[in-house]
Protein backbone atom coordinates (compact mmCIF):
# COMPACT_ATOMS: atom_id res chain seq x y z
CA UNK A 1 0.00 0.00 0.00
CA UNK A 2 1.20 3.57 -0.92
CA UNK A 3 2.15 5.93 2.25
CA UNK A 4 0.14 9.12 2.12
CA UNK A 5 -0.84 11.60 4.90
CA UNK A 6 -3.94 10.42 6.94
CA UNK A 7 -6.19 13.53 4.98
CA UNK A 8 -4.75 11.87 1.82
CA UNK A 9 -5.81 8.23 2.32
CA UNK A 10 -8.74 8.99 3.51
CA UNK A 11 -9.96 10.34 -0.19
CA UNK A 12 -7.88 8.16 -2.11
CA UNK A 13 -9.87 5.77 -0.54
CA UNK A 14 -13.28 5.46 -2.76
CA UNK A 15 -11.84 7.20 -5.62
CA UNK A 16 -12.39 6.74 -9.25
CA UNK A 17 -10.01 7.60 -11.66
CA UNK A 18 -11.95 8.04 -15.12
CA UNK A 19 -8.44 8.71 -17.77
CA UNK A 20 -5.55 6.00 -17.18
CA UNK A 21 -3.67 4.61 -20.07
CA UNK A 22 -2.44 0.92 -19.87
CA UNK A 23 -0.52 -1.37 -21.01
CA UNK A 24 -1.04 -3.20 -24.44
CA UNK A 25 -0.41 -0.58 -26.70
CA UNK A 26 1.63 1.11 -29.18
CA UNK A 27 2.75 3.91 -26.70
CA UNK A 28 4.78 2.84 -23.76
CA UNK A 29 2.30 2.02 -20.57
CA UNK A 30 3.66 1.77 -16.70
CA UNK A 31 0.70 -1.09 -16.25
CA UNK A 32 -1.05 -3.19 -17.70
CA UNK A 33 -4.94 -3.75 -17.12
CA UNK A 34 -4.87 -6.22 -14.80
CA UNK A 35 -1.99 -4.63 -12.47
CA UNK A 36 -3.66 -1.46 -12.56
CA UNK A 37 -7.06 -2.96 -11.17
CA UNK A 38 -4.80 -4.54 -8.60
CA UNK A 39 -3.17 -1.28 -7.41
CA UNK A 40 -6.48 0.72 -7.38
CA UNK A 41 -7.79 -2.03 -5.39
CA UNK A 42 -5.28 -2.27 -2.72
CA UNK A 43 -5.28 1.54 -2.61
CA UNK A 44 -9.28 1.17 -1.10
CA UNK A 45 -10.28 2.80 -4.60
CA UNK A 46 -13.86 2.28 -5.92
CA UNK A 47 -13.43 1.63 -10.06
CA UNK A 48 -11.08 2.82 -12.89
CA UNK A 49 -11.85 3.73 -16.75
CA UNK A 50 -9.13 2.79 -18.75
CA UNK A 51 -8.20 4.30 -22.55
CA UNK A 52 -6.48 3.94 -25.50
CA UNK A 53 -5.91 6.17 -28.15
CA UNK A 54 -6.19 3.65 -30.92
CA UNK A 55 -7.74 0.90 -29.60
CA UNK A 56 -11.30 -0.20 -27.97
CA UNK A 57 -10.85 -1.23 -24.03
CA UNK A 58 -14.06 -2.38 -23.36
CA UNK A 59 -13.48 -5.90 -24.02
CA UNK A 60 -10.11 -6.01 -21.97
CA UNK A 61 -12.02 -4.06 -19.42
CA UNK A 62 -14.76 -6.71 -18.72
CA UNK A 63 -11.45 -8.98 -18.38
CA UNK A 64 -9.89 -6.78 -16.08
CA UNK A 65 -12.51 -7.07 -13.90
CA UNK A 66 -13.47 -10.72 -13.58
CA UNK A 67 -9.28 -11.21 -13.01
CA UNK A 68 -9.52 -8.96 -10.40
CA UNK A 69 -13.11 -8.58 -8.44
CA UNK A 70 -12.46 -5.06 -9.11
CA UNK A 71 -14.64 -2.38 -11.35
CA UNK A 72 -12.77 -1.68 -14.54
CA UNK A 73 -14.41 0.13 -16.99
CA UNK A 74 -13.46 0.66 -20.51
CA UNK A 75 -13.85 3.23 -23.69
CA UNK A 76 -13.49 4.09 -26.93
CA UNK A 77 -11.32 7.07 -28.63
CA UNK A 78 -12.64 8.21 -32.81
CA UNK A 79 -9.20 8.39 -34.12
CA UNK A 80 -8.21 6.87 -37.34
CA UNK A 81 -7.51 3.43 -36.35
CA UNK A 82 -11.11 2.67 -35.33
CA UNK A 83 -12.19 4.45 -38.45
CA UNK A 84 -12.78 8.05 -36.88
CA UNK A 85 -16.20 9.63 -36.64
CA UNK A 86 -16.98 5.94 -37.28
CA UNK A 87 -20.86 4.88 -36.04
CA UNK A 88 -20.32 1.12 -36.42
CA UNK A 89 -17.19 1.74 -33.75
CA UNK A 90 -19.15 3.31 -31.69
CA UNK A 91 -22.27 0.93 -32.06
CA UNK A 92 -19.92 -1.99 -31.19
CA UNK A 93 -18.01 -0.34 -28.24
CA UNK A 94 -21.20 0.51 -26.98
CA UNK A 95 -22.63 -3.35 -26.94
CA UNK A 96 -18.93 -4.36 -25.13
CA UNK A 97 -19.95 -2.19 -22.25
CA UNK A 98 -17.76 1.34 -22.88
CA UNK A 99 -18.94 3.79 -21.01
CA UNK A 100 -17.01 6.67 -22.87
CA UNK A 101 -16.61 7.41 -26.36
CA UNK A 102 -14.34 10.16 -27.16
CA UNK A 103 -14.25 12.95 -30.07
CA UNK A 104 -10.30 12.38 -31.97
CA UNK A 105 -7.47 12.62 -29.42
CA UNK A 106 -4.49 12.17 -31.18
CA UNK A 107 -6.19 12.60 -34.46
CA UNK A 108 -8.04 15.83 -33.55
CA UNK A 109 -6.63 18.33 -36.67
CA UNK A 110 -5.85 20.76 -33.85
CA UNK A 111 -3.53 17.99 -31.86
CA UNK A 112 -2.37 17.17 -34.94
CA UNK A 113 -0.78 20.31 -35.91
CA UNK A 114 0.48 20.22 -31.86
CA UNK A 115 1.55 16.74 -32.03
CA UNK A 116 4.65 17.85 -29.88
CA UNK A 117 2.76 18.49 -26.87
CA UNK A 118 3.85 14.78 -25.64
CA UNK A 119 6.70 14.07 -27.73
CA UNK A 120 5.91 9.91 -27.30
CA UNK A 121 2.59 10.16 -28.70
CA UNK A 122 4.47 12.67 -31.93
CA UNK A 123 6.31 9.49 -33.04
CA UNK A 124 2.65 7.69 -33.76
CA UNK A 125 1.24 10.83 -35.52
CA UNK A 126 2.53 10.66 -39.53
CA UNK A 127 3.49 13.92 -40.96
CA UNK A 128 0.95 12.87 -43.77
CA UNK A 129 -1.78 12.96 -41.61
CA UNK A 130 -4.20 16.00 -41.52
CA UNK A 131 -6.66 14.88 -38.83
CA UNK A 132 -10.22 15.20 -38.03
CA UNK A 133 -12.27 18.37 -37.72
CA UNK A 134 -15.99 18.61 -36.83
CA UNK A 135 -16.69 21.34 -38.59
CA UNK A 136 -17.92 22.21 -41.95
CA UNK A 137 -16.90 25.37 -43.55
CA UNK A 138 -20.15 27.35 -42.32
CA UNK A 139 -19.34 26.79 -38.45
CA UNK A 140 -22.08 23.68 -38.47
CA UNK A 141 -20.78 20.72 -37.54
CA UNK A 142 -20.60 17.52 -39.26
CA UNK A 143 -23.75 15.38 -40.07
CA UNK A 144 -21.85 12.10 -39.39
CA UNK A 145 -21.48 13.03 -35.80
CA UNK A 146 -25.28 13.71 -35.35
CA UNK A 147 -26.29 9.48 -35.29
CA UNK A 148 -22.93 9.27 -33.18
CA UNK A 149 -24.31 11.71 -30.59
CA UNK A 150 -27.90 9.83 -30.60
CA UNK A 151 -26.42 6.27 -29.86
CA UNK A 152 -24.56 8.12 -26.75
CA UNK A 153 -27.57 9.31 -25.65
CA UNK A 154 -29.27 6.06 -26.51
CA UNK A 155 -26.85 4.27 -24.23
CA UNK A 156 -26.53 7.11 -21.68
CA UNK A 157 -22.71 6.66 -21.68
CA UNK A 158 -20.25 10.12 -21.87
CA UNK A 159 -19.49 11.79 -24.50
CA UNK A 160 -15.41 13.33 -23.67
CA UNK A 161 -14.58 16.20 -26.17
CA UNK A 162 -11.16 14.78 -26.58
CA UNK A 163 -8.71 16.84 -28.46
CA UNK A 164 -10.67 19.42 -30.15
CA UNK A 165 -10.48 22.80 -29.79
CA UNK A 166 -12.71 25.28 -28.20
CA UNK A 167 -14.95 26.08 -30.92
CA UNK A 168 -15.71 22.78 -32.13
CA UNK A 169 -16.23 22.12 -28.24
CA UNK A 170 -18.81 24.47 -27.77
CA UNK A 171 -20.67 23.25 -31.15
CA UNK A 172 -20.14 19.51 -30.06
CA UNK A 173 -21.63 20.77 -26.57
CA UNK A 174 -24.73 22.66 -27.86
CA UNK A 175 -25.81 19.79 -30.59
CA UNK A 176 -24.87 16.86 -28.34
CA UNK A 177 -27.18 18.57 -25.91
CA UNK A 178 -30.10 18.99 -28.19
CA UNK A 179 -30.12 15.02 -29.31
CA UNK A 180 -30.24 14.09 -25.77
CA UNK A 181 -26.70 13.58 -24.46
CA UNK A 182 -26.77 14.10 -20.66
CA UNK A 183 -23.35 13.23 -19.91
CA UNK A 184 -21.07 15.56 -21.53
CA UNK A 185 -17.68 15.96 -20.56
CA UNK A 186 -15.16 18.38 -21.95
CA UNK A 187 -11.59 16.66 -21.47
CA UNK A 188 -8.79 18.49 -19.76
CA UNK A 189 -10.21 22.06 -21.07
CA UNK A 190 -6.55 23.57 -19.43
CA UNK A 191 -3.99 22.03 -21.28
CA UNK A 192 -1.68 24.01 -22.86
CA UNK A 193 -2.81 22.89 -26.38
CA UNK A 194 -6.89 23.55 -25.71
CA UNK A 195 -6.32 26.74 -23.14
CA UNK A 196 -10.05 27.07 -21.93
CA UNK A 197 -10.37 30.28 -20.70
CA UNK A 198 -13.15 30.76 -17.31
CA UNK A 199 -15.77 32.01 -19.52
CA UNK A 200 -15.19 29.24 -21.83
CA UNK A 201 -15.96 26.87 -19.56
CA UNK A 202 -19.09 28.79 -18.70
CA UNK A 203 -20.36 28.72 -21.77
CA UNK A 204 -20.27 24.99 -22.24
CA UNK A 205 -21.49 24.32 -18.91
CA UNK A 206 -24.39 26.62 -19.95
CA UNK A 207 -24.92 24.39 -23.41
CA UNK A 208 -25.23 20.95 -21.46
CA UNK A 209 -21.59 19.96 -19.99
CA UNK A 210 -22.31 17.34 -17.08
CA UNK A 211 -18.58 17.97 -16.15
CA UNK A 212 -14.98 19.62 -16.97
CA UNK A 213 -12.25 17.06 -16.38
CA UNK A 214 -9.02 18.08 -14.99
CA UNK A 215 -6.35 16.20 -15.27
CA UNK A 216 -3.03 15.57 -13.01
CA UNK A 217 -0.90 14.62 -16.28
CA UNK A 218 -1.35 18.31 -17.44
CA UNK A 219 1.02 19.40 -14.24
CA UNK A 220 4.08 16.97 -15.53
CA UNK A 221 6.82 16.35 -17.44
CA UNK A 222 5.29 14.52 -19.69
CA UNK A 223 3.93 17.51 -21.69
CA UNK A 224 5.93 19.65 -23.17
CA UNK A 225 4.45 22.55 -21.55
CA UNK A 226 3.17 21.77 -18.16
CA UNK A 227 0.42 24.25 -16.63
CA UNK A 228 0.98 24.74 -12.94
CA UNK A 229 -1.41 22.91 -10.11
CA UNK A 230 -2.38 26.14 -9.22
CA UNK A 231 -3.63 26.99 -12.55
CA UNK A 232 -6.18 23.70 -11.99
CA UNK A 233 -7.10 25.03 -8.07
CA UNK A 234 -8.35 28.54 -9.51
CA UNK A 235 -10.15 27.25 -11.76
CA UNK A 236 -12.08 24.69 -9.79
CA UNK A 237 -12.89 27.80 -7.33
CA UNK A 238 -14.06 29.73 -10.45
CA UNK A 239 -16.48 27.26 -11.49
CA UNK A 240 -17.38 25.17 -9.09
CA UNK A 241 -16.18 21.37 -7.92
CA UNK A 242 -19.88 20.40 -8.44
CA UNK A 243 -19.19 21.00 -11.81
CA UNK A 244 -15.03 18.76 -11.89
CA UNK A 245 -13.81 15.88 -11.92
CA UNK A 246 -10.52 15.08 -10.93
CA UNK A 247 -8.42 12.21 -13.26
CA UNK A 248 -5.07 11.49 -13.43
CA UNK A 249 -4.50 10.99 -17.67
CA UNK A 250 -1.39 9.40 -16.37
CA UNK A 251 -0.12 5.25 -17.10
CA UNK A 252 2.95 6.52 -18.79
CA UNK A 253 6.53 5.75 -18.00
CA UNK A 254 7.61 8.86 -16.77
CA UNK A 255 4.82 9.68 -14.20
CA UNK A 256 4.01 8.14 -11.18
CA UNK A 257 1.73 4.96 -10.97
CA UNK A 258 -1.59 5.89 -11.62
CA UNK A 259 -3.00 5.29 -7.91
CA UNK A 260 0.04 6.92 -6.91
CA UNK A 261 -0.54 10.14 -9.18
CA UNK A 262 -4.05 10.32 -7.77
CA UNK A 263 -2.85 10.66 -4.01
CA UNK A 264 -0.38 13.21 -5.29
CA UNK A 265 -3.47 15.37 -6.90
CA UNK A 266 -5.64 14.91 -3.84
CA UNK A 267 -2.29 16.41 -1.68
CA UNK A 268 -1.78 19.34 -4.30
CA UNK A 269 -5.69 20.25 -4.42
CA UNK A 270 -5.49 20.03 -0.45
CA UNK A 271 -2.40 22.05 -0.03
CA UNK A 272 -3.83 24.47 -2.34
CA UNK A 273 -6.99 25.38 -0.29
CA UNK A 274 -9.47 22.91 -2.27
CA UNK A 275 -11.35 21.42 0.76
CA UNK A 276 -11.69 17.70 1.26
CA UNK A 277 -15.78 17.92 0.82
CA UNK A 278 -15.19 19.18 -2.49
CA UNK A 279 -11.80 17.04 -3.18
CA UNK A 280 -14.48 13.96 -2.42
CA UNK A 281 -16.91 15.48 -4.81
CA UNK A 282 -14.37 15.50 -7.63
CA UNK A 283 -12.41 12.22 -7.36
CA UNK A 284 -15.39 10.36 -6.04
CA UNK A 285 -18.83 11.28 -6.32
CA UNK A 286 -19.37 12.81 -9.74
CA UNK A 287 -16.99 10.24 -10.70
CA UNK A 288 -20.01 7.57 -10.26
CA UNK A 289 -22.30 9.95 -11.75
CA UNK A 290 -20.27 10.13 -15.19
CA UNK A 291 -20.04 5.76 -14.84
CA UNK A 292 -23.70 5.82 -13.20
CA UNK A 293 -22.59 3.62 -10.15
Amino acid sequence: MLRFEKRVRKLLEGAIDVHIHSAPDIFPRIMNDIELALSAKQEGMSAILIKNHVALTADRAEVATQQTDFPVFGAIALNLPVGGLNLHAVEVALKLGAKEVWLPTIHASHYVAQKDHVPTLAKEVRDDIKGIYLLNEDGTLKEELYPIFKKIAEYNVVLGTGHITPKETKAVVREAAKVGVKKIVVTHPLASFINFTNEDMKEVLDSGTMFLEHVFNDVTRQVAHPITQKKIADAIRAIGAKYCVMSTDTGQWLNPIPAQSMGIYIKDMLDLGISEEDVRMMVSTNPARMLGL
